[in-house]
């Protein structure tokens, strides 16, 4: 530069050193985890960043899903009647009861509250801060971001809440009739 002139305050005169993506998705630079639950009339599947995982079907409504590489499958079942999903991984057991307002559970000592899926939304906070956030989609649930401490169960809760939004649409088909 030569002697006499002014830098340039500009964002541009930076260059490589700016980020190319906005910061503006979550204010700030969060690791993202896509997982993303498909639920058909025949067989379902859990998808982890593209990755596909199997679920199979067992007795008494339970759901395996395939866990990651040298992790043993983890159990999900959802019972509509009691509109509960029932989680057995292998980092721990977690039962989500749903009420009308201010559904919460507990998950190593931190209480995590699912807010309303209003169209189509899903999130979970702690506190005030997101642990999981997402969307319902026509075939299940897609989770845009899943929180470090929630990824041991990132599967089986994403398989969970598509099989509850499945049978709130069944539900709601079924009343339309």
């Amino acid at each position: 530069m030569k002697e006499g002139r002014k830098p340039d305050g500009s964002l541009k005169a930076l260059g490589p050193g700016i980020p190319a993506r906005s910061l503006s998705d979550h204010g700030d630079m969060r690791p993202s985890v896509v997982v993303e639950a498909r639920v058909g009339l025949l067989h379902h599947r859990v998808l982890v960043d593209g990755a596909s995982s199997a679920v199979w079907r067992g007795r008494g409504g339970w759901h395996l899903v395939e866990g990651s590489s040298g992790v043993l499958p983890g159990r999900v079942r959802y019972d509509s009647m009691r509109d509960r999903i029932h989680i057995d991984s292998p980092a721990g057991l977690l039962e989500i009861r749903f009420r009308w307002r201010n559904t919460t559970f507990m998950w190593r000592g931190r209480r995590y509250r699912i807010e309303s899926a209003f169209a189509g939304r899903v999130r979970i906070v702690d506190d005030v801060r997101p642990a999981v956030e997402g969307k319902t989609t026509w075939s299940g649930v897609r989770l845009t971001y899943v929180d470090p401490e929630l990824r041991p169960i990132e599967r089986e809760l994403a398989l969970g809440l598509a099989l509850r939004a499945q049978a709130w649409a069944i539900a709601v088909a079924a009343g339309a009739a």
